[in-house]
């Protein structure tokens, strides 16, 4: 699992950077990992901001050497005006050998545990797209994974998670509120619970018209966040998921490249 994060500051910047993760493996040329992420202005703006995400990459062949990078480049049809500059720029990685049984949530054979134990799991992708007029409460799941930690001693885990969010409006009044939160279903559960809090992503809007721009705006993001669970019990299968709920629907807004990314680990190696 690579995570990436950055600081974006531009002086009047309108534009779009796109961001892709690549690989390089012994004597391969470079190949590129997951989807590309967009980050995008479209009137000039003083701005500061954080842009991050991250990617699994499971498609590894045993004893190689990769180098992994970023690259950016200037896309989209909006003309690029301004400076932005890039910095604190940091692309962390974590591998983990891939256990048989956890993705199909498999009994664990205490013979093949370790002391320490950790593993990585990576959801399915997803994604909605929300219109004007979508009824407030619409609720639509967006990433899902299962985990497995029979093998895991008081587990704790991190669930991290990104995605990249599209939004339009042909007025520059209208806005669009959509809740974001992870769930859990674990066993012999009816009823999914929420994992820590609820996260809101609200589209921005101006009523400053920048001359000679139209009404009206558009715009990409990126969304991301992390919570941790530690209120496992040992030896169960759970199942996450995040669930977009809308509050409120003026823009239109699409989120896409939704993906949940779990790390568990012993919590207590003296508990078994």
């Amino acid at each position: 699992m690579l995570e990436f994060s950055s600081n974006i500051i531009g002086t009047l910047f309108q534009g779009t950077l796109n961001f892709q993760l690549y690989r390089t493996c012994n004597n391969q040329l470079p190949i590129p990992v997951g989807p590309q992420f967009y980050f995008s202005r479209p009137i000039p703006a003083f701005l500061a901001d954080t842009f991050s995400f991250n990617i699994c990459d499971c498609d590894l062949c045993p004893n190689e050497c990769c180098t992994y990078s970023i690259v950016v480049t200037v896309g989209g049809s909006t003309p690029v005006i301004g400076n932005a500059d890039i910095f604190a720029a940091r692309l962390a990685a974590i591998i983990v050998d891939k256990p048989n049984h956890d993705d199909d949530c498999h009994p664990c054979s205490k013979r093949c545990c370790k002391d320490n134990r950790t593993i990585l799991k990576c959801g399915t992708s997803g994604g909605v797209s929300i219109t004007p007029g979508t009824l407030a409460g619409t609720a639509t799941t967006i990433s899902t994974l299962s985990l497995n930690t029979s093998c895991l001693c008081d587990p704790c885990v991190k669930l991290e998670f990104a995605s990249t969010i599209a939004y339009s409006s042909p007025t520059t009044m209208d806005s669009t509120d959509v809740n974001i939160q992870v769930f859990k279903l674990c066993d012999n559960q009816l009823i999914p619970i929420p994992v820590g809090p609820q996260l809101v992503f609200s589209v921005p809007y101006t009523t400053v018209i920048v001359p000679p721009a139209a009404p009206g705006f558009s715009g990409t993001s990126t969304f991301s966040f992390f919570v941790c669970d530690c209120e496992i019990c040992s030896h169960e299968c759970c199942a996450y998921s995040v669930v977009a709920t809308t509050a409120t629907a003026d823009a239109s807004v699409t989120i896409s490249n939704a993906r949940l990314s779990a790390i568990a680990a012993d919590n207590n190696c003296r508990c078994c």
